[in-house]
């Protein structure tokens, strides 16, 4: 068993490997944000904004993140060179991800004349949210990233990330040019959406093949939990918990839209987009750590799950912290040069929620680890308690102070976040760490 300085430092060329490409799209998607909310204006950019969001939100309420399960029980059918038990896990997830995908592509077609008079949307939004919704089968690919991430190949998951921004940069740049409306800028996220599915569903199931992973495949669909018991629950918990961590993301934007209107949604996603793009390497880290910390969990190596865990965190904050002292120093700076002086507005916001960002990945591990633990009910129960507390904190402080009460109402909820995580995450591991002993002196 590798040590934890040794796993860390894995993870961590991962995450290099994966940063260059990470930083690559990150820029393409602020260029092209740029672009779009330059060709729309603010109104119909938070037009956009919220269409956007409408779909990818219901995208992730119903979309099962098979990736944690694949990786969870393939490590163990993988050890054991138990091929039929692995497949029967990419056929879990791969049913789950398709399911959830076009449950979200219907809901988002019924929903959308539902939500129209709270986000002041007319009968051409509404269209445009209908035609818009098949966007979410291009989410389905849960399962080949899970894979790659099991598989080790971040290279390719490198490679992978820069397909849909780069296709939404070109697309975007064309509509630009040619002056077109709304729904020309929509076709082209649909379109780069679905170039990046394909992307990644080939590059997954191509290295299953290589790696002759695939034998005796078949597409029999009965007793897929029996040689993975929990699995159904595992993913059920897992989507649950996703789903909640969308609500920064993704609600947000839903309730400053309708409390406050859609030029103030703009606003709201272009401080959003500078504002979270810490979370995005952070990320990076979290996947490529799992798989080793799911390791050394089934290894019983309590200590070194808390070292990588408390060094992976102190780093993240420490480039929180610097990256918000230069929104501090240049925030109007830089929301001027990137989208215009029209949306210098969303600066005092902006530096909120860069706090906010700032103070979450301080205890991003807490994630992973619990995952590692088995114990996504662990994360649920926070999850349920951190989103209720920003949908309150958020409608309050709209009501009270505008567009800034959604960046205070991040903040008091990121403070709340890392207080629960940390504490919840030490308890547990020393619970599961006691229940091992007891079960080995048995």
């Amino acid at each position: 068993m590798a040590q934890p300085a040794g796993m860390l430092g894995r993870a961590l060329r991962n995450v290099g490997l994966l940063l260059s490409s990470k930083v690559l799209t990150g820029v393409m998607q602020l260029a092209t944000f740029a672009v779009i909310a330059r060709g729309l204006g603010p109104v119909e950019f938070g037009y956009f904004a919220l269409l956007q969001t409408h779909v990818q939100f219901l995208s992730g309420f119903a979309t099962v993140q098979s990736n944690q399960a694949v990786i969870h029980y393939g490590v163990k059918h993988l050890g054991a060179e138990d091929l039929p038990a692995f497949q029967a896990v990419l056929k879990a997830g791969s049913l789950m991800d398709v399911a959830g995908a076009v449950l979200a592509m219907l809901l988002a077609v019924a929903l959308a004349p539902a939500v129209a008079g709270f986000l002041e949307w007319d009968e051409r939004i509404v269209f445009y949210a209908q035609c818009f919704a098949p966007l979410a089968l291009a989410n389905a690919i849960a399962t080949p990233k899970g894979m790659l991430r099991l598989f080790g190949r971040f290279d390719l998951l490198a490679r992978h990330v820069v397909v849909t921004p780069a296709v939404r940069l070109v697309g975007s740049a064309v509509a630009f040019l040619l002056e077109a409306p709304l729904g020309g800028y929509l076709v082209v996220w649909f379109v780069a959406g679905y170039a990046g599915a394909a992307v990644a569903i080939w590059m997954a199931w191509r290295q299953a093949a290589g790696k002759e992973l695939l034998a005796g495949f078949t597409r029999d669909l009965r007793g897929l939990s029996r040689p993975n018991p929990g699995i159904w629950r595992f993913m059920a918990i897992s989507n649950v918990h996703s789903t909640l961590a969308l609500v920064p993301n993704y609600v947000s934007v839903f309730l400053v839209g309708g409390l406050v209107g859609p030029a103030a949604a703009g606003l709201y996603k272009v401080a959003r987009e500078i504002g979270t793009g810490l979370g995005k390497p952070v990320d990076l880290l979290n996947q490529a750590i799992y798989p080793d910390l799911t390791r050394l969990a089934a290894a019983r190596d309590w200590r070194s799950l808390g070292r990588i865990a408390v060094r992976s965190g102190m780093m993240a904050g420490a480039v929180g912290a610097a990256l918000f002292l230069v929104i501090v120093l240049a925030g109007d700076w830089v929301v001027g040069l990137l989208f215009g002086a029209e949306f210098v507005a969303a600066t005092p916001v902006l530096t909120l929620l860069m706090l906010s960002t700032a103070i979450s990945v301080t205890v991003f591990a807490a994630e992973p680890v619990l995952y590692a633990l088995g114990r996504p009910g662990v994360l649920l129960g926070l999850s349920v308690v951190i989103n209720g507390t920003l949908f309150a904190s958020m409608a309050w402080l709209l009501h009270l102070m505008g567009l800034i009460g959604a960046g205070w109402a991040s903040v008091a909820t990121a403070l709340l976040n890392a207080v629960l995580a940390a504490g919840f995450t030490v308890v547990t591991m020393r619970a599961t760490a006691r229940r091992a002993e007891r079960q080995a002196t048995a």
